[in-house]
């Protein structure tokens, strides 16, 4: 997926000439495969990344029911995410920077066929004023959103303004050993941790086919502040 404003350290990427109108099929496990539309230039949102296909396909897996439920995916990039869920049947804003909704519009409409919800993109630019996306949603999806260390407090602050008490975060991020990668992810779950609780969910609850060891999905709900008497 894409981001609220990054670069890609330590992302894989391919080249140019392999890029140029390259369409990604990822499957599906109820019907014809979504079709999503990459480009050659364009920066890191303009590819579907191994952590897009892990968590849309972890979406599959039934764990989370997403049936007429309110999902907001931030970063999203080609939509990979946002869309499968819509196929599930939940009603879905991807959300991403003004320079990725062209890419984000096209594959809404390359997959609309297959949408049981809804799907729509907007504009949303970390840190920046929420108040469209109000009430706060049931569901936030992030794939591969933390890599970029100026994105952490906006990503963050965006995090606490969407999220409700019952809203449901589910971050997939593929864990990094180069450069600062490390330290990066370190800072954000340290951060993260002030005002939210994590918990990992297990390997073998991803999907069996599309799961890896250094890829990671973690659900996170707002900390319950305990009122004062």
């Amino acid at each position: 997926a894409g981001g609220g404003g990054g670069g890609g350290a330590g992302r894989r990427c391919l080249s140019a000439a392999a890029m140029a109108a390259f369409v990604r099929e990822l499957e599906r496990r109820g019907g014809p495969a979504l079709r999503l539309e990459q480009r050659a230039a364009g920066g890191v949102g303009c590819v579907v990344w191994d952590a897009a296909l892990v968590l849309a396909k972890f979406l599959e897996t039934g764990a989370c029911p997403l049936a007429r439920r309110h999902v907001l995916e931030l970063g999203a990039g080609t939509g990979a995410v946002g869309i499968m869920a819509a196929t599930l049947g939940a009603n879905v804003t991807v959300t991403d920077l003004e320079e990725l909704q062209e890419l984000l519009l096209v594959n809404i409409e390359k997959n609309k066929h297959l949408v049981t919800g809804s799907v729509r993109a907007k504009v949303l630019k970390w840190g920046e004023d929420v108040t469209e996306f109000q009430p706060p949603p049931d569901y936030i999806l992030m794939a591969d959103c933390i890599y970029y260390e100026e994105s952490l407090e906006p990503l963050l602050k965006t995090l606490k303004d969407l999220t409700g008490p019952d809203t449901r975060v589910l971050c997939c991020y593929e864990q990094r050993t180069m450069g600062k990668n490390p330290e990066i992810e370190r800072k954000y779950f340290e951060l993260l941790q002030v005002d939210f609780e994590l918990e990992k969910i297990p390997l073998d609850k991803h999907d069996e086919e599309y799961r890896s060891e250094d890829i990671h999905i973690l659900t996170i709900h707002r900390k319950q502040r305990v009122r004062r008497s």
